[in-house]
């Protein structure tokens, strides 16, 4: 691609939460992978405290994970001498998380790597209107500098309503909102609430998918998004844009393959202009920007006027492409059916939600090759465009995360 696209981590966790190491050996390793820009994204905390050390311990542990002597040998190579402040105390080793704004004064390049402020709003079981029923929702903020209490209460769209009025409260021109992993825990991310709240501009189209139980039999991932796109844009409201993400949780060799890893999702963002954390915001709230999990393009064009999309992939030496052209039709099937999903072990994940029907994300075009072209029919609400490469994913154990590497365009419309 151009050399204006940018590679960006829009959620990723370290040890001031639940990820498995310092936030500075995650930096360091998004950088050596050639991203451009980070956000880190801490569950329900902005590093701010300048008074936390945690004790290097023998064993990972039990969940959220402590830092372990293995990883602490692990990161003592990977960084620069120096780079870690410690202490010892007695027998036990200390390392001290830093603050954002000392990790920003000392990994942030202007002009080549930016470091994005960030939190990610979490609730966790919550039972909604039906005792018994376990959910849980979550929200990234981009660029806001600040924590928030855990919203708590209600159904979908007033836990929605709350995290929103949380981030409304704070926001700036230059921030935005994500509603995170629908899919998780059960599909816990009701269609409806998106369809509903348009202010809601991103959400996580793919993620690396932490949930216990496999969940396509009541959703798939592609449809969501269209049966989403298909009744915002029928009653006039804005796009949905998808993201991908990696969720990072783990960067240890061990981890390669599992849920959680890092660099298995991330977003490549058109930044035509200076490049600064205002500009990427700019650039994704226009849409330009594509999702990943490892395939690249090499040329996304989109004529308004004749509504043509034209993409083209980078290619790789023995890696073949599919490239799939979704659409929905303008008379779709607008009816909202709400229906039971049953899950008897454990009960505690059935979920009541709409169905969706056949006739949103129709795949109009599909072609073995690494260019395509789309013209919008005068029945289309919209098209996007899914690459499908012959790369085995990055993720081996995953139920939602693709079996190969993706890519995927935003919609676009007339």
């Amino acid at each position: 691609m151009k050399n204006h696209w940018k590679k960006g981590a829009l959620h990723c966790h370290t040890l001031w939460s639940d990820g498995n190491t310092v936030p500075e050996a995650a930096i360091k390793m998004f950088m050596d992978n050639n991203y451009d820009f980070v956000c880190l994204s801490d569950h329900n905390i902005f590093q701010t405290d300048e008074d936390v050390w945690l004790p290097v311990r023998p064993e990972s542990g039990k969940w959220p994970p402590d830092l372990s002597v293995k990883e602490y040998e692990r990161i003592k190579k990977l960084l620069p001498e120096g780079c870690l402040e410690e202490k010892d105390v007695s027998f036990r080793k200390f390392v001290r998380l830093k603050t954002f704004a000392q990790l920003k004064k000392e990994w942030e390049r202007e002009g080549e790597f930016l470091l994005v402020p960030g939190t990610e709003i979490t609730t966790g079981g919550e039972t909604f209107n039906i005792p018994g029923r376990i959910h849980a929702l979550h929200y990234n903020t981009f660029n806001l500098p600040c924590s928030f209490p855990t919203p708590t209460g209600g159904d979908a769209l007033a836990l929605t309503d709350k995290a929103l009025a949380l981030y409304n409260a704070t926001k700036t021109p230059d921030s935005f909102f994500m509603f995170n992993h629908p899919f998780y825990v059960m599909w816990d991310g009701d269609p409806c609430v998106l369809i509903e709240r348009d202010e809601i501009e991103f959400f996580e189209h793919n993620n690396t998918d932490s949930s216990p139980v496999p969940q396509n039999w009541i959703y798939e991932r592609e449809r969501y998004w269209d049966f989403v796109l298909a009744h915002r844009l029928s009653r006039g409201k804005r796009m949905l844009y998808g993201t991908s993400t990696s969720d990072s949780h783990f960067y240890d060799p061990e981890s390669i393959g599992k849920s959680g890893y890092f660099d298995t999702g991330f977003v490549m963002v058109d930044c035509e202009k200076e490049f600064t954390i205002e500009n990427i915001v700019d650039s994704m709230r226009k849409g330009d920007f594509y999702s990943s999990t490892g395939t690249l393009f090499e040329e996304i064009s989109f004529d308004k006027k004749t509504g043509t999309l034209y993409v083209k992939v980078q290619p790789e030496e023995n890696v073949h492409y599919r490239i799939d052209f979704f659409v929905t039709k303008k008379n779709f099937d607008r009816r909202m059916i709400i229906k039971e999903f049953p899950f008897e072990n454990p009960a505690a994940f059935s979920r009541t939600l709409p169905v969706m029907p056949e006739d949103v994300g129709i795949i109009a075009e599909s072609i073995n090759g690494m260019e395509g072209v789309y013209t919008l029919k005068e029945d289309d609400l919209y098209v996007r465009s899914v690459i499908t490469s012959s790369r085995k994913g990055r993720l081996t154990k995953s139920t939602l995360y693709p079996e190969f590497e993706t890519a995927w365009t935003q919609p676009y419309r007339k």
